[in-house]
């Protein structure tokens, strides 16, 4: 780091912190209240930029790097944001960062609050860390930064206001749940999320007759704690999220195939095509011969 140290005020860049009385006042709505940017901007080639944290930022802060590189300290922890990388910052979270010197970075960045802003947080195996973006998933996000960063030019009126907040929700969904590179990264974490492994079991014996104690067992958890678990990161019972993963695959062969309703129903896992059809009736509405018949696309 050199003597020279700046927040903001790189050629180029774009910000926006929304007043927070005009924030405190739109969050009541409920297309804003779930997650909303708090702060917004575009650093390009921010060469000095340094920012020092002591006791944190009061909002959740994602950085998307998108060419150079720099640098990241979360509690004393020193990461390397490159580019085709993203970082996220939990608040109240002790940080210090800034660009390098050689090829100071250019970033995408947000502060975000919310009532679901957690479960963004969490999804993160190793807050403070850099984790890689796959391609489609980084142009995607760049085009949706600056379908906000446009919007915001406008005001802060409620409408406008809204299109952040879903903007900001669409960004971090596809960055933390639609990112193929991130489950790589957590799988080589400390903190591998044994549910999603569970899920990768599901999808892998679809066809087997499974039952409630073979997705404990795989968790390594009790029934009821897994359960538990599972419900709350789902919101589904891990068996009615096994029966959806058997419908979207019946679906599947009975748009792209003529297979008769008995072959798919094999070939989802149930042997009487009988029960097969209440179940996907309880599940679709309809029945798979009803199913099949529609006119779709």
């Amino acid at each position: 780091m050199t003597a020279l140290q700046l927040r903001d005020g790189f050629a180029g860049q774009e910000m926006f912190v929304i007043p927070r009385p005009i924030l405190a006042r739109a969050r009541q709505h409920p297309l804003i209240r779930s997650v909303h940017p708090t702060d917004i901007g575009w650093f390009p080639k921010a060469s000095h930029h340094y920012r020092h944290r002591p006791n944190g930022a009061k909002q959740d802060h994602l950085m998307l790097c998108v060419g150079g590189h720099g640098y990241v300290m979360v509690d004393g922890q020193k990461a390397h944001l490159q580019d085709g990388e993203i970082i996220l910052i939990p608040r109240n979270r002790q940080h210090t960062y800034w660009a390098a010197e050689d090829a100071p970075w250019s970033i995408y960045w947000v502060h975000f609050l919310g009532d679901d802003a957690d479960y963004y947080v969490e999804r993160m195996s190793r807050p403070g860390q850099p984790v890689s973006v796959e391609a489609s998933a980084r142009h995607e996000a760049v085009r949706l930064f600056r379908y906000c960063l446009d919007a915001l030019q406008d005001g802060y009126g409620l409408p406008t206001l809204i299109y952040a907040a879903q903007s900001t929700q669409h960004i971090l969904s596809l960055l933390l749940y639609r990112n193929q590179s991130l489950p790589r990264e957590q799988r080589s974490g400390p903190r591998r999320n044994r549910l999603e492994s569970v899920i990768d079991y599901m999808r892998e014996h679809l066809t087997e007759n499974l039952r409630l104690d073979d997705f404990a067992r795989e968790a390594g958890m009790s029934v009821s704690h897994f359960s538990e678990r599972f419900r709350k990161q789902t919101g589904q019972s891990p068996m009615a999220y096994f029966i959806q993963l058997r419908m979207r695959l019946a679906c599947r062969l009975l748009d792209l195939s003529g297979k008769p309703i008995k072959t798919v129903a094999m070939e989802t896992g149930y042997r009487d095509p009988y029960y097969f059809s209440r179940v996907f009736k309880k599940s679709m509405g309809i029945s798979p011969e009803k199913y099949r018949d529609i006119k779709k696309g």
